[in-house]
């Protein structure tokens, strides 16, 4: 139970804790985590490389999976018996329990400010990024790329990301289906609003490699007017597309107080249901996918280098 309301004060072993404060930190911060994150788990922990990235997905699964739930106000279960540790640890009242996770959560708090992250230069954002790197990440990756991790590098996954995914190659072919489904073009958004998503997410996360991906695409997709300020924010974008990058910027940040308002404001914008939850699931996949680069520590692909 004590995992469930508060992780630190359970009886762990010092491996789990290790694990869970990594994907706090991961949840949290991800444009904080260093080489120094995956190589304790690996130096003291025991932690084999494989592992590694399965704790990275399971943490960014969980960043998915939430903010669709947050996004789209999914109700808790009618009838579960919860406990009053999990109530309580989710901020939930037995009434609300009976009722909706959100209560009153309806209208959007007009003045909640979004976080800007730690509080530090946005991890060389501003100043375009970071240098390319002749190595792929923090982990052990095979010497060239696997046929699978060409045809995701292909199909739009970004080559060292997909050459990092490939330690486990199921979850690479996992994640490039369900990214032909929210994004890569096949959201039926349009490239351009998909790569508008996926760098507005990457800027909020202050994951520069997400962050150059999304820019080239967003170049390609028609965006030669688009820039970003120091703060991340992206600037040239239409008044339609604004209002999803408002979006997406506050479930990135602080997906627990979205409310039906937010959701409604995309909507007025002319989309339709479908539309929206194509919206929401792709800026939950861009956290899930900024998170594993952040994670695993993807460096920026060599320019020329055969991939």
């Amino acid at each position: 139970m004590a995992v469930s309301t508060n992780w630190r004060e359970a009886k762990l072993s010092p491996a789990d804790y290790a694990m869970l404060e990594f994907s706090e930190k991961l949840t949290l911060l991800p444009c904080d985590m260093k080489e120094a994150d995956v190589a304790g788990l690996r130096r003291r922990h025991g932690f084999t490389d494989r592992e590694i990235l399965s704790v990275t997905l399971a943490a960014g699964y969980r960043n998915f999976i939430t903010r669709v739930a947050d996004a789209l106000g999914v109700e808790l279960r009618q009838g579960e018996n919860y406990t009053p540790e999990i109530l309580h640890a989710f901020g939930v009242t037995e009434k609300e329990a009976q009722t909706t996770m959100y209560g009153d959560r309806q209208v959007a708090e007009q003045k909640a400010e979004l976080p800007a992250g730690s509080g530090r230069p946005h991890c060389g954002i501003a100043a375009g990024g970071v240098e390319a790197s002749q190595t792929v990440c923090w982990l052990e990756t095979a010497a060239e790329p696997s046929q699978e991790a060409r045809d995701a590098a292909i199909a739009g996954l970004p080559r060292n990301l997909a050459r990092a995914l490939s330690l486990r190659p199921e979850a690479l072919r996992a994640t490039l289906g369900f990214g032909r489904l929210a994004g890569l073009g096949g959201s039926g958004l349009g490239r351009r609003l998909e790569a508008t998503i996926g760098l507005t997410v990457a800027a909020a996360l202050q994951v520069p490699y997400m962050v150059a991906h999304h820019a080239s695409a967003l170049r390609d997709a028609g965006g030669d007017g688009i820039g970003m300020t120091g703060r991340g924010e992206v600037l040239g974008l239409d008044q339609r597309e604004e209002q999803v990058a408002r979006f997406c910027e506050k479930l990135t940040r602080l997906p627990s107080p979205m409310a039906r308002s937010d959701l409604e404001a995309v909507r007025a914008c002319g989309f339709e249901d479908r539309d929206l939850l194509t919206i929401v699931a792709s800026t939950a996949f861009e956290n899930f996918l900024g998170r594993v680069a952040a994670g695993v520590g993807v460096r920026p692909e060599t320019a020329g280098k055969p991939q």
